[in-house]
C-alpha cells in the first residue's frame, strides 16, 4: 500500500509510461518547453512543476541544440515562441493526445485493481476527509492500489491527464468526461467559539473576516459574504488557509456547515434572515475513458459511497 502527496508530473505517470522510457528524454524536453509556452515563463512553469527553473532553462536548451534552432525569444516584455516554437508545442499537443489514448487503451485491458490512481483535490477535502475516512478503507481492500494526491486550489486538467479523479466544486465547462454530484453543502458564517461570544451582538460588518483572492475569480460563498458588507480584515490565496485561520480564531469566513459539524470548536455566527448561505455542490469528475478501468472505477465508487454515506446529496 502506498500514498503520496505530489505536484503534478509525478510517480503514476511514471507507471503509465514505463513503456516509452527509450524516448522519455527527448520527449520530457519537449512537455517541458509546451509547460514552458504555456506558463509564459520560466518561472511560472517551475513553480507549477515544483522544479528548479534552472533545470527548466537546461532541458529546453538542450531541446533547441536537439533541433538546431531557437524555440524562443527571450526579450524585456518576457518569452515569445519562434515559429518553429510555435511548431513545436502544436506537434507536440497532437503527440501527447496520441500517447494518451495509446496509454488509456492499455488501461482499460486491466482487470484487476492494481496500479496508481492519481486524484486531484483540495488540501482541505484531502485532509479533513479522504485521509482519515476513504483511504483506510480502501486500501485495506485493495492492497495493490497505489493512491497518489494531487493537493491544490487549482484545478487539474483531466485531458492532459493531470489526475485520472478530481473532486470540483463546479461542473467542468468542456471535454470527454463524466462528472457526478456527490454532495451538496450548506454554508454558514463560522468562527472559533470564544470568537463567537464577542461577536454575536455585533453587526457582520463589524466581523473581522477572512477572504481567499483567487485571480480572475471570486467564490460565490465569499460573493455572499459581500452583501452583508463584510469587509476583510485578512486575505490569503489559500483555502485550507482560511479554514485553518478560522480554527486558530483569528476570524470569521463562510465554509461548508460539515466543517463546523466536525470540529467542536467551530460554531455558526447568526446573520439577517434575508441572508441565505449558498449551498456548494461538490462533484466526482473522471475521464469517460477511464471511468471503467478497473483500479479507476474502484476508487471512482468508493468515493461516491463515502460522500454519499457522510454527506447525503442536497442535506448538508
Amino acid at each position: 500500500m502506498q500514498i503520496c502527496m505530489a505536484v503534478r508530473w509525478r510517480s503514476c505517470e511514471a507507471m503509465d509510461m514505463s513503456a516509452h522510457r527509450d524516448l522519455a528524454y527527448n520527449w520530457d524536453d519537449v512537455r517541458i518547453f509546451a509547460a514552458v509556452a504555456q506558463a509564459g515563463s520560466f518561472s511560472a512553469a517551475a513553480r507549477a512543476a515544483g522544479a528548479q527553473q534552472s533545470t527548466l532553462s537546461r532541458r529546453v536548451a538542450a531541446l533547441e541544440h536537439a533541433l538546431g534552432a531557437p524555440l524562443l525569444d527571450r526579450s524585456s516584455v518576457g518569452l515569445v515562441l519562434t515559429a518553429l516554437g510555435q511548431r513545436v508545442v502544436a506537434e507536440g499537443a497532437r503527440a501527447q493526445a496520441a500517447m494518451q489514448d495509446l496509454a488509456d487503451a492499455v488501461r482499460q485491458q486491466a482487470t484487476d485493481v492494481r496500479g496508481c490512481v492519481r486524484i486531484a483535490t483540495t488540501d482541505t477535502v484531502a485532509s479533513v476527509f479522504i485521509l482519515p475516512t476513504v483511504l483506510p478503507r480502501l486500501l485495506a481492500k485493495f492492497p495493490e492500489l497505489q493512491i497518489e494526491l494531487v493537493t491544490s486550489d487549482d484545478p487539474a486538467d483531466l485531458a492532459r491527464r493531470e489526475a485520472d479523479i478530481a473532486i470540483r466544486f463546479f461542473l467542468p465547462p468542456k471535454g470527454d468526461l463524466i462528472a457526478k454530484r456527490v454532495a451538496a453543502f450548506r454554508t454558514a458564517a463560522i468562527a472559533h467559539r470564544r470568537l463567537v461570544r464577542q461577536l454575536v451582538a455585533q453587526p457582520p460588518s463589524a466581523w473581522p473576516w477572512i477572504f481567499v483572492a483567487r485571480l480572475g475569480s471570486e467564490p460565490v460563498e465569499q460573493v455572499w459574504a459581500t452583501k452583508l458588507q463584510a469587509k476583510p480584515r485578512v486575505t490569503t490565496t489559500s483555502f485550507h488557509t482560511q479554514y485553518e485561520a478560522v480554527r486558530a480564531g483569528v476570524g470569521v469566513a463562510v465554509l461548508p456547515t460539515v466543517l463546523q459539524q466536525a470540529d467542536g470548536a467551530l460554531e455558526i455566527l447568526p446573520v439577517p434572515a434575508f441572508a441565505a448561505a449558498p449551498r456548494l455542490e461538490l462533484y466526482l469528475v473522471t475521464p469517460r475513458a477511464l471511468r471503467r478501468v478497473p483500479r479507476v472505477a474502484a476508487v471512482f465508487d468508493a468515493l461516491t459511497a463515502a460522500f454519499a454515506a457522510a454527506v447525503p446529496a442536497g442535506k448538508a
